[in-house]
């Protein structure tokens, strides 16, 4: 007995390629989709990440939308600006698909490094400009820094007050700016002293900055770069912290600290790149999105004047709902 034999009609075999093409696309795509790289998050920093400032805040958002995507993460801390682009690069070429140059300073290594890798998603800590695969975020801590000014305004006996930063690049500007424009509502003559150091992270030189403003009178100082507490300490006056809540530095004398949780904002560039939604832009996540916050008083709040302290909790509930803006100046004083 011969086998059985099947034959199309000729009007069907055309078909019945098309659909076999289709099933095997459809396959061909599963597999691609299934094999994909997944997306792997790069950031570097220009300082350590056991600062409990800048370069912490930088690390512990890098290391939340790890944990809330489970994506992996790396970093590259204590880069020069010199440095910056070669190690923006060295990442690209190992496959990670967004990377975060997490510094003022590093924008224009971001540009030069996000033009030869088209790719690559980068996003700089204030770019000067923006590209198709370049995006920014600034800090908008100067919204705390508002607030942080009318509590030095409310707790100085002496009427001056200090502030310590390292370069006047626009967020440092703006953080001095709500900074005396808090304390000046709270004490119209206060008199509010600024350094710059010149330098992003110098410790010796920012503790040396910040007791000269001590021995000329200020007895509350902003603590925009790593030393200030130290300074503060050591000449038993009050300070206010920065990016996280630094009081363990300082128990006696760190009133409180303007925070940054740089994590919500990664997580979601992160989700929109994974999605592929993302879009170049200026993001800023401050105050109404919970991203700045003032950490704990520790029980020293009684040093504060409580008017002041009244006056400082109204403006943060009014930021809070759109109801009040803090003034956004970037101009150089010096």
């Amino acid at each position: 007995m011969k086998p059985l034999q099947f034959r199309a009609p000729r009007r069907s075999v055309g078909r019945l390629v098309g659909l076999l093409a289709t099933v095997f696309l459809t396959f061909a795509g599963l597999v691609t989709a299934a094999h994909a790289d997944p997306l792997k998050i790069a950031m570097i920093l220009p300082g350590p990440i056991t600062d409990n400032d800048w370069n912490s805040v930088g690390y512990n958002g890098l290391q939340a939308a790890s944990k809330a995507l489970g994506v992996e993460v790396s970093y590259a801390e204590n880069v020069s600006d010199a440095d910056a682009e070669r190690v923006l690069r060295d990442f690209a070429q190992r496959g990670y698909g967004l990377i975060f140059a997490h510094s003022f300073s590093f924008g224009d290594a971001a540009l030069n490094a996000a033009d030869d890798f088209p790719n690559t998603v980068f996003m700089a800590g204030t770019a000067s400009k923006l590209t198709s695969n370049l995006g920014t975020y600034s800090n908008p801590d100067y919204q705390g820094a508002y607030l942080t000014g009318m509590l030095a305004a409310g707790a100085s006996k002496s009427g001056a007050i200090g502030w310590v930063g390292g370069m006047p690049a626009p967020n440092m500007l703006a953080n001095l700016h709500a900074y005396e424009a808090g304390a000046k509502e709270i004490n119209s003559k206060v008199k509010v002293m600024h350094t710059f150091i010149g330098s992003w992270y110098d410790p010796p030189k920012t503790k040396e900055a910040a007791i000269a403003q001590v021995e000329q009178g200020a007895d509350v100082l902003s603590a925009q770069g790593v030393g200030v507490i130290d300074a503060a300490v050591a000449k038993r006056v009050y300070a206010l912290g920065a990016m996280t809540d630094q009081n363990h530095l300082g128990p006696n004398v760190v009133l409180t600290s303007v925070t940054w949780d740089l994590g919500p904002l990664i997580t979601d560039v992160a989700k929109a790149v994974m999605l592929k939604t993302w879009k170049s832009a200026n993001l800023s996540y401050g105050i109404s999105k919970g991203s700045v916050q003032l950490a704990d008083f520790h029980g020293l709040d009684k040093n504060i004047d409580p008017a002041a302290m009244k006056k400082m909790l109204d403006r943060m509930a009014a930021i809070k709902a759109g109801d009040f803006v803090v003034p956004l100046d970037t101009t150089n004083p010096d």
